[in-house]
């Protein structure tokens, strides 16, 4: 008499089934559970929760708004995984113009509520706003919180000179091992019209990006860079199973 072994699915998976049954079913018209929430409902780590959410949105299934909850994408909003992290400065000069960095703040300071939950960290944070110019345009904006327990040493940097994101990696040696990101197309904030010598509106990418350390966030960042600017790339795509592969042909 033989005996079949069945293996029992990940917790993260149950989750994400959960969810895609209720989004199937319109449960959840004004927001999906919370990281809490589904983390109590099936008495797993506030990771394996987060573990789910995060697979979902990279499948397209939900969108993360910091500070607001997770929601359930509208039909016709698609999203792919077409563009890549490196540093701003070796963009520059794959595109052949002249870089000038302008650091507007650098401080210490007691993170909104919102940013203390992405980077589930209630201490202080550093606090950099950084405009980037190519060829003296204004192009790039951002405003980059960073957890202080890890980078507070960032404040007597260079940063008008040297990438953040060079100086984490090959100073402080800190092993940078996810990246969550979204790009979204908006019109320029009032609020930063003067900044880019444009008037409210302007067409602007709109990127928000959390950094983690192991399994740890310890930076969050939001972009505003100008519409009319081309993204160019060169890399390996990943292969999926019955994809065409030349080698294999």
């Amino acid at each position: 008499m033989s005996t079949t072994m069945t293996k029992k699915a990940p917790k993260y998976q149950k989750i994400k089934q959960y969810v895609l049954q209720g989004i199937a079913s319109h449960n959840f018209i004004d927001g999906v559970p919370s990281e809490n929430q589904l983390a109590e409902k099936f008495a797993v780590s506030r990771m394996t929760a987060r573990r789910a959410l995060d697979d979902l949105e990279r499948e397209g299934s939900v969108e993360r708004i910091p500070g607001k909850g997770t929601f359930v994408r509208r039909s016709g909003n698609y999203t792919q995984g077409f563009f890549r992290v490196r540093p701003f400065r070796k963009w520059a000069e794959d595109l052949g113009a002249d870089l000038r960095t302008e650091v507007l703040e650098s401080q210490v300071v007691d993170p909104p509520e919102e940013i203390a939950e992405v980077l589930e960290y209630r201490g202080q944070m550093i606090r950099l706003c950084i405009l980037n110019y190519l060829n003296d345009i204004p192009v790039r904006y951002a405003v980059r919180y960073l957890r202080a327990d890890h980078c507070a040493d960032i404040l007597w940097e260079n940063l008008a000179e040297t990438s953040i994101h060079d100086i984490l990696i090959n100073k402080y040696r800190l092993p940078l091992t996810r990246i969550s990101q979204s790009m979204t197309a908006v019109g320029l904030p009032e609020s930063l019209a003067g900044l880019f010598g444009e008037e409210p509106g302007y067409p602007v990418f709109y990127f928000q990006r959390t950094v983690y350390s192991c399994e740890s966030p310890v930076t969050y960042v939001e972009y505003f860079m100008r519409g009319d600017m081309a993204f160019k790339d060169t890399f390996t795509p990943m292969l999926e199973a019955g994809d065409f592969h030349p080698e294999r042909s």
